[in-house]
């Protein structure tokens, strides 16, 4: 549930190079909250997610959710940016090659 969730909310997920290092993320100690990286682009792949990746001979990944609707209000929330709950994550469109790819 927690990856159909960041799918709905975050539409594109790209990984340009399974292989490279993370890099570690310092935060303020003066900020009262943690730091959420859920929106944010530049996350890091999942140890287990790379390491299927390269089982696979893949490299680098670009993957775009396919969202639903029932339409009417949900479509005018979505161009707001609010996830209405009658969205849905219909499936993934899933692109995958052999050398660290990334687009600009």
């Amino acid at each position: 549930q927690a990856s159909r969730f960041l799918f709905r909310q975050n539409r594109v997920r790209m990984i340009a190079d399974c292989h490279a290092a993370a890099v570690r993320v310092i935060q303020d100690p003066a900020m009262p909250q943690a730091l959420c990286l859920v929106g944010s682009t530049l996350r890091s792949p999942h140890g287990c997610h790379a390491q299927y990746m390269a089982n696979m001979g893949s490299i680098a990944s670009l993957v775009m959710a396919v969202i639903i609707s029932s339409g009417g209000e949900d479509e005018h929330n979505m161009t707001r940016g609010v996830i209405p709950s009658a969205m849905k994550l219909w499936g993934l469109v899933v692109c995958h090659h052999t050398s660290p790819r990334c687009i600009p």
